[in-house]
């Protein structure tokens, strides 16, 4: 007589070592996504206040553009705004810097070219628009 061992059945499932390799691999996964996902709201905060920063700068050279006055130029636009009004416009500083050239009894020109730097401590770039405003 032969004594039989009953066979070891296989059981259906992963093992321990599938488990945490197929963990793994989802982890990893998981992190690169997320740090996508935050590069990518990082560059969409940033592109919306350069965007911000674009429509001050401009803005402001329009306004320079459509003033009345050559001579008050300077006076009423050259300097620098820490509050900007007509909008939620915190953190933004734009400076309006104005450059007369020529414009005494004996030049021949007269001129003045006005630059707008805006910037914001959230953003890497600063933005700059310059134009030239002959005399009126």
């Amino acid at each position: 007589m032969t004594l039989r061992h009953p066979r070891r059945r296989r059981r259906g499932g992963f093992t321990l070592v599938e488990v945490v390799v197929a963990m793994l691999i989802l982890g990893s996964a998981l992190l690169g996504m997320a740090l996508f996902i935050s590069g990518m709201a990082h560059s969409a905060s940033e592109s919306r206040l350069l965007g911000i920063a674009n429509e001050l700068a401009t803005d402001r050279i329009e306004a320079v553009k459509t003033s009345d006055s050559y001579s008050t130029l300077s006076a009423d636009y050259a300097g620098t705004e820490s509050a900007i009004s007509g909008g939620d416009y915190s953190g933004f500083t734009r400076q309006t810097i104005i450059k007369q050239i020529g414009g005494g009894v004996s030049d021949s020109v007269n001129y003045k070219i006005v630059t707008v730097i805006v910037t914001n401590p959230a953003i890497s770039d600063t933005v700059r628009k310059t134009t030239v405003i002959a005399s009126f």
